[in-house]
């Protein structure tokens, strides 16, 4: 039941998301290349994925970010703001442009404990975390 109970939810948030804004990105766009400058660095990074559900946030699932920014907007990632500072914006091949806007405890145990870079993309559905899945890939870490 509690399964069914989430999976509605994800509908419902992805639905309400779609109605309540434009200023999306979408997950399957193509993504523009992106070419580094003096100033930027690339990093390489265990990327995982999640959606704004109880599935994926548990009792965080409440529609925000940790900085109070909407979840349903797909332009954030999750790290550990130690590692990567909220606003700073990342290029990540195969998804484009994003904004640090959120952390989580895995992100923030991967940097303090182990010195391991670690983001967690936001899509806009459960499905689509699922098939991004976790990738170890090479980012670019844009000046602010």
């Amino acid at each position: 039941m509690r399964t069914i109970l989430s999976f509605g939810f994800c509908v419902f948030a992805v639905v309400l998301a779609l109605s309540t804004t434009t200023r999306r990105e979408s997950s399957t766009a193509t993504p523009r290349r992106y070419t580094v400058t003096n100033d930027e660095r690339i990093i390489t990074v265990l990327a995982t994925a999640y959606c704004p559900c109880e599935l994926c946030c548990g009792d965080s699932a409440d529609g925000e970010t940790s900085i109070g920014d909407d979840a349903f907007v797909i332009d954030g990632v999750a790290a550990d703001p130690r590692a990567i500072p909220y606003r700073t914006r990342v290029y990540i091949p195969g998804i484009g442009m994003r904004e640090v806007d959120d952390t989580g405890g895995a992100l923030r145990c991967a940097w303090r404990k182990r010195g391991q870079y670690h983001i967690d993309i936001r899509f806009a559905t459960h499905e689509e975390a699922l098939q991004w899945g976790r990738q170890t890939v090479p980012v670019t870490i844009l000046s602010n």
